[in-house]
Order: C-alpha cells, then sequence, then structure tokens
C-alpha cells in the first residue's frame, strides 16, 4: 500500500498550514497540481478508476482515513449509566448506603434494618438511571442533527461501467463520507467544500472563508496563485473542480476538531456544581456533628447511670447501640434528594428548552446560563436576520425613503434597470426538501435579487433569455469595487455595472433624471448625489449604485478594454442595503439588560455598520465604549481591564479578540456566555461559562464546542435559555429551602429523643416514606416549576454567592422552630390532648403514630411555601400551571391516609379519629401563615 502512492498524508496536510506563505512553494515541489495527480495515481480528466471504485476505494481509505470525523461516537446508555457513578456526592450516599444496610440487618432489626439503605440505594439508582437516559437522548439529538448534515451529496468525476459495458468518465452523486483523497470534485455557488483540496480549473471562483480563517470578504480563487480550498468552506461564486487532498480528521477541520475534542475535559465546574459540592459537604458535616455531639450525650448518660456500679458485657452492648444511633442521625441527615433535584430540574428544563429553540448538549449549562452576567454576541445572524435588504434610495433621480413597488417607477427605464440587476448578479434561489428557501450568493447580491422577488420578477427568465447574448464578466474585485456583465442585443452591446457607489459615481458622465431623461452630470450634481450617499452610509447602511452604458459595433466597441467598458456610464440608481435587526431582539436586550446581564457586540463588521445596528438593539448606550479590533490589540492587559467594563461594541474583530476578551471577563468574576457560528469560534466557544453555537449557520466545530444551540439563531432564543436557567436555579433553592427544612427538624427531633433516652421516635419504614417526600417527590415537585417572564426582574447571583441566601436562612430558621415546637408540643401535651395513657404500649403507640403524622401533614403544606424563596409571599401564584406539583401534593396526601388508616403494623400505625385527623391538619396548615409571617422580619441582605 505505501508502494502504491508516491506521496505521505503527512506531505499533503502540509499543502494546506493556515496562513502559511509557503503553500505554494510547497505545492510546485511536488510538481503542481500534475505531480500530485501522478503521486496519487488519479487522472484528472478521468477521475478515480473503475477498479477503485468498485472496491470502494479500500486503499485510499486505508492509506489517508476517510472523509468522517472520530471522536464523538454515541456512547452505550451503559457507559452512560456507570457514570453517573463517578459523581462524589453519590460515592457518598452509596458508602452510606451499605453502612446503614449492614448495621441495619446485623446490629438491629433484621426485618425492617434494611429499608434506610435500601431506600437510599433506590435513589442513588433513580438518579443515575434519569441522568444516563437523559445524556443519552442529548447525545441521539445531537447525533441526529450532524446525521442531516451528512446527507449532502458531492458532485465527483469517477470511471464508471455503463449499461453496454463500456467503461467511461462520468460526473456522478456520493454521499460526502464517500469523498477520498484522489476524488476529482465538482464544486458551484451554493456548494460546501466536502475536503481539503487543490484546484484543477476554475471560472470566477469565490469562497467565503470566514467561518474558518475569520476574513470576512470572500476570497478569489484560481490554480495559479490561490488554489488552497478547506473543508467547511463556501462556494458563493463562480464554479470549479479540484483534487481531495485530505479528508475527515487529516484535514485542515479535522485538525481543529480534534484539538477540540482533546481540550473539552478542560471544561471547569460550573458554579452550582462547585456550590452543591459545598451544600452537600456542609449537610454532611451538620449531620456528622449532630451524631458526634448525641453519641458523646449519650455515652455520657451511660457513664453516669453505671457509675460505681462496675462494668460488664452489656456495657459493650450500650455503647455500640450508641453508635449506631449516631449512624443512623448521619445518614438520615445525607442529601440524597439533591443530584435527584438538579437531574430532574435540569432533564425537565432541557426538554422544554427544546421548543423554545434552545438544544442544551450539555445539562450542566441550563443553570449557568441562569446566572450569566455577560454576553458575548455575534451581530450577523444573531442580532441580524443574515439578510439585505435594500431599504431606501435613489431611482432615476427620485429619492425614496422607502422602497417603491415596481409599478411606482416610470416604465421607460424600469425594465432596463431589472434586467441589469438580473444579468449582473450571481446570486440564485435554492428550494430545500422542507419547501424553504434560501438565497445563495453574496450578500449584496441577494439584497439585489430579494428587491426582483419584491417587484415580482422572474429573474430566472430574464437570464435564461438572454444567457446566449453574455460576451464578457469581469467579476468584482477589491481594487475596482464593482462587477460588470457584457450582452450584446443585436447591432449593440449593453453593459451593466454595480458597486461600491462612490466608486460608481465616479465613472458615471451621465444620470437618468425624474422626468425620465437621460441628463449630463455637471460638478453641483455630482457633488448632490456624493451628498446623497454620505447621508445614507451615516445611517449605518451599505450603499451600492447600478450603472449602464450602450455601445455600439459602429462606434469600435472594444470587448477586452475593461477600463473603457467601465468609464463614461449612466447611473441608474442608488442603494442603501441594511441586515435588518431580527424583530424583537431589541426588546429581548432591553429585557437581559434588565435582568442585570450586560451584552456586549463582538463582530468582524466595520465601526459604522455595528455602531448603528448595536444603537439599534439598545447594546450601545449612554457612556458606552466602541472600539475596533485593531485598537484593541494595541492595548496592555490592565488596560484592557479597565476599558472592559464600559467596553459595550467591539468592531473589527477577530476569533482571538473575543477569546480574550471571554478570557479577562472570566478573570474580573464574570460569568460569560459567548456566542458563535465558525469554526474560528471554536476555542472562544469552549473557553466561555455557556457556549452558545448556532444551529442553521453554525459549523460542526462551533456545535461541537458550544453548551447550547440556537436552533433559530436567534438572540430572543439566548434570553429565554436565562430565563429557564435562572428558574433551574431557583427550582434547586427551592427543593433545598425544603429539604433542609426536614433535615434541621429531623436531626434536632432524633437528638432530643436520643439523649432524653425515648430512642429515635420515628420507626424505619415510616422514615422511608418521609425520605420519599422530602427526596423524590419533592424534587419531582419543586424541580419542575416553569419558568416566569418575571425571573428577569433580578439580577443575576455572583460566581461567589452562596446557595442559601440571608432570606431563605431566615424562611427555614422559622419554619423549623415551628416544627419543633409543635412536635414538642405533641410530644408533651399530646397525652392530656387525646386523653391517652403513654404507660400503656398501645396508647403510646397512639401517640408516636399522631406524632408521625404531624411531621408528615408539615411537610406537606411547607412544601407549598417553598414555591417561593426570598420575600415572595404569594406561594399560590402559578399553581395551578404546575400539575406535576398539584398531582404530588394530592398523591402525598392521599397516600398518608391511607398508611395511616390501613398501614398497620407494617408502617406502625394506627387508625386516628376526626380529632386527631383534625389536629394533624390544622398543624400542618400552620406551616402557611408561619411562612407569611416569617418572611415579615427583615434582615440584612448583603450576601
Amino acid at each position: 500500500m505505501q508502494r502504491y502512492f508516491d506521496i505521505k498524508q503527512e506531505e499533503l496536510s502540509n499543502l494546506h498550514e493556515i496562513m502559511d506563505p509557503n503553500n505554494l512553494q510547497k505545492l510546485e515541489k511536488i510538481g503542481g497540481v500534475k505531480g500530485l495527480s501522478e503521486s496519487l495515481k488519479v487522472d484528472p480528466s478521468e477521475g478515480l478508476p473503475l477498479k477503485e471504485t468498485q472496491n470502494r476505494c479500500f486503499e485510499r481509505k486505508a492509506h489517508f482515513g476517510e472523509n468522517v470525523f472520530h471522536g464523538t461516537p454515541v456512547s452505550s446508555f451503559f457507559s452512560l449509566f456507570k457514570e453517573t457513578f463517578d459523581d462524589p456526592t453519590l460515592k457518598i450516599l452509596i458508602a452510606s448506603a451499605i453502612i446503614s444496610l449492614l448495621l441495619g440487618m446485623f446490629i438491629g432489626d433484621p426485618e425492617t434494618g434494611w429499608i434506610e439503605g435500601t431506600a437510599i440505594l433506590i435513589a442513588v439508582l433513580i438518579v443515575s438511571f434519569v441522568t444516563a437516559i437523559n445524556d443519552y437522548q442529548k447525545e441521539k439529538q445531537f447525533q441526529q442533527l450532524n446525521e442531516l448534515k451528512n446527507l449532502t451529496l458531492v458532485t465527483v468525476l469517477r470511471q464508471l461501467q455503463k449499461k453496454n459495458g463500456e467503461i467511461g468518465s462520468a460526473l456522478s452523486q456520493i454521499p460526502i463520507e464517500e469523498i477520498v483523497v484522489g476524488d476529482i470534485i465538482y464544486i458551484a455557488s451554493g456548494s460546501k467544500i466536502p475536503a481539503d483540496g487543490i484546484i484543477i480549473s476554475s471560472s470566477q471562483l469565490q469562497i467565503d472563508e470566514s467561518t474558518f480563517l475569520g476574513e470576512s470578504q470572500l476570497i478569489r480563487k484560481d490554480k495559479n496563485k490561490n488554489p488552497f480550498l478547506y473543508t467547511g468552506t463556501q462556494v458563493q461564486q463562480g464554479e470549479g473542480t479540484y483534487i481531495a487532498t485530505a479528508v475527515g480528521q487529516n484535514s485542515q477541520y479535522g485538525k481543529i476538531y480534534h484539538q477540540l475534542k482533546e481540550s473539552s475535559h478542560l471544561k471547569e465546574k460550573t458554579p452550582l456544581q462547585d456550590k452543591l459540592e459545598i451544600m452537600a459537604e456542609l449537610i454532611g458535616k451538620m449531620g456528622l456533628y449532630s451524631a458526634i455531639l448525641t453519641v458523646i450525650f449519650l455515652l455520657i448518660q451511660l457513664f453516669i447511670k453505671n457509675w460505681g456500679n462496675g462494668w460488664d458485657s452489656s456495657y459493650i452492648v450500650n455503647i455500640v447501640d450508641s453508635v449506631i444511633i449516631g449512624i443512623t442521625i448521619v445518614v438520615v441527615a445525607v442529601p440524597e434528594g439533591l443530584p435527584l433535584a438538579v437531574t430532574i430540574s435540569l432533564a425537565y428544563s432541557m426538554k422544554k428548552m427544546m421548543r423554545d429553540n434552545n438544544f442544551v448538549r450539555r445539562l450542566e449549562s441550563c443553570e449557568t446560563m441562569g446566572n450569566a452576567t455577560c454576553i458575548c454576541s455575534d451581530k450577523t445572524g444573531t442580532l441580524t436576520q443574515n439578510q439585505m435588504n435594500i431599504v431606501k434610495g435613489m431611482i432615476f433621480g427620485e429619492n425614496y425613503s422607502k422602497m417603491p413597488d415596481s409599478t411606482e417607477i416610470m416604465g421607460k427605464w424600469r425594465d432596463k434597470l431589472i434586467e441589469g440587476i438580473a444579468l449582473n448578479t450571481r446570486a440564485f434561489v435554492q428550494q430545500y426538501r422542507s419547501n424553504l428557501t434560501q438565497i445563495v450568493g453574496s450578500q449584496t447580491e441577494a439584497g439585489l435579487i430579494r428587491l426582483l422577488i419584491d417587484w415580482g420578477v422572474d429573474f430566472e427568465h430574464i437570464r435564461k433569455k438572454y444567457q446566449n447574448t453574455i460576451t464578457d464578466v469581469y467579476t468584482f474585485d477589491s481594487i475596482r469595487k464593482r462587477m460588470t456583465t457584457i450582452h450584446k442585443v443585436d447591432d449593440s452591446y449593453c453593459i451593466y455595472t454595480k458597486g461600491a457607489a462612490e466608486f460608481i459615481l465616479d465613472s458615471c458622465t451621465e444620470y437618468i433624471d425624474q422626468s425620465g431623461q437621460i441628463s449630463r452630470f455637471d460638478e453641483n450634481t455630482k457633488n448632490n448625489y456624493r451628498k446623497i450617499i454620505q447621508s445614507i452610509a451615516s445611517e449605518g447602511l451599505r450603499v451600492i449604485a447600478l450603472s449602464f452604458k450602450l455601445s455600439y459595433q459602429d462606434q469600435n466597441f472594444k470587448i477586452n478594454s475593461k477600463e473603457e467598458n467601465e468609464s463614461n456610464h449612466i447611473l441608474f440608481a442608488i442603494f442603501g442595503m441594511i441586515d435588518r435587526v431580527r424583530p424583537g431582539v431589541t426588546e429581548a436586550v432591553n429585557d437581559a439588560l434588565r435582568a442585570g446581564v450586560e451584552i456586549k457586540m463582538v463582530t468582524g463588521d466595520g465601526l459604522e455598520t455595528a455602531k448603528h445596528v448595536a444603537l439599534e438593539c439598545g447594546i450601545l448606550r449612554n457612556g458606552g465604549l466602541i472600539m475596533s479590533g485593531f485598537e484593541f490589540r494595541k492595548l496592555q492587559h490592565e488596560e484592557k481591564k479597565k476599558i472592559i467594563p464600559n467596553l459595550q461594541v467591539l468592531a473589527r474583530s477577530s476569533p482571538q479578540d473575543k477569546y480574550e476578551l471571554v478570557s479577562i471577563l472570566q478573570e474580573m468574576g464574570e460569568i460569560v456566555g459567548v456566542t458563535g457560528d465558525g469554526t474560528n469560534d471554536a476555542l472562544a466557544l469552549r473557553k466561555a461559562d455557556v457556549g452558545l453555537s448556532m444551529g442553521i449557520s453554525g459549523t460542526n466545530i462551533a456545535q461541537e464546542a458550544s453548551d447550547i444551540i440556537i436552533l433559530d439563531d436567534n438572540f430572543k432564543s439566548i434570553v429565554v435559555s436565562i430565563i429557564w436557567g435562572r428558574s433551574v436555579y431557583d427550582n434547586i433553592r427551592k427543593f433545598l429551602q425544603f429539604q433542609l427544612t426536614v433535615n434541621v427538624v429531623a436531626l434536632v427531633t432524633s437528638f432530643l429523643a436520643a439523649v432524653s433516652g425515648k430512642g429515635i421516635p420515628l420507626k424505619a419504614v415510616q422514615l422511608l416514606w418521609i425520605n420519599l417526600i422530602m427526596d423524590t417527590l419533592a424534587a419531582l415537585a419543586l424541580g419542575t416549576e416553569p419558568p416566569s417572564k418575571s425571573l428577569l426582574n433580578r439580577n443575576p447571583y455572583k460566581r461567589s454567592s452562596s446557595l442559601l441566601s440571608n432570606k431563605m436562612k431566615r424562611n427555614i430558621a422559622c419554619q423549623s422552630i415551628f416544627q419543633l415546637f409543635v412536635l414538642l408540643y405533641i410530644i408533651v401535651a399530646g397525652p392530656k390532648i387525646f386523653n391517652l395513657d403513654v404507660s400503656l404500649e398501645d396508647e403510646r403507640y397512639h401517640l408516636e403514630c399522631i406524632v408521625f403524622n404531624v411531621f408528615v401533614m408539615l411537610q406537606v403544606f411547607n412544601e407549598i411555601n417553598c414555591r417561593k424563596i426570598e420575600d415572595q409571599h404569594d406561594i399560590f401564584e402559578g399553581i395551578t400551571k404546575n400539575k406535576i406539583f398539584l398531582y404530588i401534593i394530592i398523591g402525598i396526601f392521599i397516600t398518608q391516609i391511607l398508611i395511616i388508616e390501613f398501614g398497620g403494623s407494617f408502617f406502625s400505625t394506627t387508625h386516628l379519629n376526626a380529632k386527631e385527623w383534625f389536629y394533624s391538619i390544622f398543624f400542618g396548615l400552620m406551616s402557611i401563615p408561619i411562612g407569611f409571617l416569617s418572611k415579615k422580619i427583615k434582615i440584612n441582605t448583603n450576601e
């Protein structure tokens, strides 16, 4: 195999080193296209030989690789399930469960001792299972998203066997992943380059390399000066054929993809993950300290009680029992519901966000986006529509503040103008299977075609009518700043030109005036036209002009004299074009600013265009700084840190500028979201706390680097992701407020009961039900609270802020004190209230059942309290919108009735009369007014 090909893949890849001025010399060294073709054993005029294609190009694939990108296969469900156990919190839970099982089964009651440990293991399995399912579905969805892009067919030249048995070469279409090194590939306007390669032949070929190299201008390609093509770039004009030299992982695109994959592990933990670890550690310590304190008290009691009586083996049993009680308290305190609440809330939000055009690739990014303090947004396609539209101008000497209907334009010259636009453009309308259409071509030409469509013109019909009359085309270049098409009609030549308005105006000697007559320019008139151009440009519009010239054969027309043919023209029109701001973006920007999220526009466009779009969107405000990437790069690091707080627009910026801006913002403590659609945005997307790639215009590499894919490329959808992120964060805090209250009450009650010598008041099976209420069901109920736009009425939480605010701590403290008072009141005064003699075992058993019932009712009604945190009083607001919450509360209530009335000895319960039920529900209901009153207590809000 090594002998069959005379060149190695490394040599081929070196031909395409990005921005390497020596690439042409490297190509010449191997003999140019001819030498390259010979080394790859392919004839450019024939394509790959039949014997290779019949064997599916096995040797080429083995030697040069396949046109696929490895490294992101969909993980199996089992492997994802296994990965979930890497979570430190789950490891602690599993260890606690094993200890609880061993102690319960071998030292405690064998019939019920297994329950607590089993309950924890069930909770762990639920968390792992739900997490694995969501990760698996997420990966499958992302794979399907990429598979849609891989349905692309590519036109190649290959040898084929005809029906009559003859072998001949022909163009055929093959799936993009079947492309191999040595394939001769045909490309035209609208094609996406499927593999790196070298041009064999081309005609007016211009490539958009902005998503790859960051160059916003179209790049002219030809076989002599710039024959290098890169995977993933887009053909905007012209056509050509080229020979593939690197595919898949070996292409420049593939190398970036591989580097990105290698650096994927560098993504740091989200702020919430850090805070949850701290919280889990805090709860664990709280349980551990309570347990140690309880064991110390029990051992002191035991020591005092047996002082002077001598010691025997029974005391060792008592010491072991004390230690078991302490371990039980630790197990009760373990926050097994915390990871479940996070998983449920994130999974629920992820599915809902999909409907709002947010495809979440990394679950944790949901909540991170909610606390984003700054978003660095692209302009084109995100804030704007990525569609150039002609919005004003001058046609035949008449000023229009908005574009007229074609019927409003005088008929004498109207058809000539329409003909000039149709023939002197190469943009075309492409139809997709989903009945969607897109204008393919440069943005300027797309704007002109859009104008013809608005006027109801069949421009393709005009092109077909005159397709054989076009004699020459002068393509656009950055020096002339114009494009010219010449076509012959009868005995005359008509020359149409379009381009930068000031250049076209300078080449015109005449114009069509308002009466429809051709008038000669004088200096005053030309100056007036210059002022019109300047006025339109000052509004941030791209200004172009269209002109024409008629030449007759008897005037010695020189078809090859470009300078002559583009001078002494008659001015048709001046147009102001703009990429309009998307509907709703201004309101979305205002929403983000109201939410305390700073928006910074980072664009490759010029200062004037960026400034006007930023002003229209509301991004550029009083005192805001607008700067070019060139100026930004000249500043020292400390100088950049000083200006960044006021920097609102960074124009003419490079991908490296964006990356550096993100890095400095993070260094300053900001939580940063970044939008990007190009391959060159990958590093900034990966660096950001949340990378937001575009679903329509985004490249595979940009999407791979991102955390969230904005399916409609719309800034409004980014603001929606902030709302959902804040909802996730708040739902987790609601659950914490609920669970910590239960934990505090359970720990203090257990401690007091233990040191008083009465043992743990709640039985193991009852603890299982309470754990289910305070963990799984509470996580499901509070974790699925839907968001509201009111979440934008507050600032994001700082990276350093605690999950528990001072107000939440106040709510937990007040509710815990109330619940402890009620439970102690029932234990002490219960015998008198309910006429029970606790010296009798059955009646003591009855009182314990009442305590259990009251405890559960307190949690049920406090769960309603916990729907709101901080100082929010209306706990019933929007409750009917969360059906899951209502079903769970009703379900818990009904199940508790069944457990009390029919649980019997299994649940250690007995029938309660109406009075006992009244007291249970009454005390539970009192949680609501207590919650309301606690929020009236003013406390220090400095976090």
